[in-house]
């Protein structure tokens, strides 16, 4: 067989706001860098007090599955109570993500201890893995403090050819993906 492509060449847990502060710095020395973390600071601030003001109460999910147009299939485990991510948001999710068709064939374990939470930024093109189409039509809808599973053909998923992750881990073409996400930050992006 031969080599798989690599999904996305970067590690998907970035962020944006250093390499900001990077360049501000490069360009406009100390003064410039000072300005930016002011207005950093006062945006956060505006996120830290809309987060505590929000109705974070989470209700159990249905458990009634639901079919996309894209043949999605997904089950609400837990209904959250924040903010639900719009184009541009900055996304933090837990991800638990397997072969549907052997759920001991473990992907991508965020939940595990040790585990890091997956960051990206909602809608934007192109998807650096282990993101993929599936699971940003998944997280589409949930609210900040929801828990979903669904099933995402490979069409969604990582399609035909094998992909490896950014670990090294190698999901082999044409496979089905199991996953649970849960929707942890939702914030506006700021750079």
């Amino acid at each position: 067989m031969g080599k798989g492509k690599r999904a996305g060449g970067q590690v998907n847990l970035f962020d944006p706001a250093a390499s900001a502060s990077r360049f501000i710095t490069r360009r406009f020395g100390f003064g410039g860098a000072l300005v930016f973390i002011g207005l950093l600071a006062s945006v956060e601030g505006g996120e830290i007090v809309k987060a505590v003001l929000e109705d974070v109460t989470e209700k159990t999910g249905t458990g009634e599955e639901v079919v996309t147009e894209s043949g999605l299939k997904y089950v609400d485990l837990k209904i959250g109570g924040g903010k639900s991510a719009t184009k541009g948001d900055f996304v933090g999710i837990q991800l638990k993500l397997n072969d549907a068709n052997d759920p001991s064939k473990v992907f991508v374990d965020t939940t595990a201890k040790g585990g890091r939470k997956i960051a990206f930024v909602y809608q934007r093109r192109p998807l650096l893995s282990p993101v993929f189409p599936g699971l940003e039509e998944a997280v589409s809808g949930m609210k900040r403090g929801g828990t979903r599973r669904f099933t995402a053909p490979p069409e969604l998923g990582y399609g035909s050819e094998k992909v490896m992750l950014p670990d090294g881990t190698v999901v082999p073409g044409g496979t089905t993906l199991a996953v649970e996400v849960s929707l942890e930050e939702v914030s506006a992006m700021y750079v």
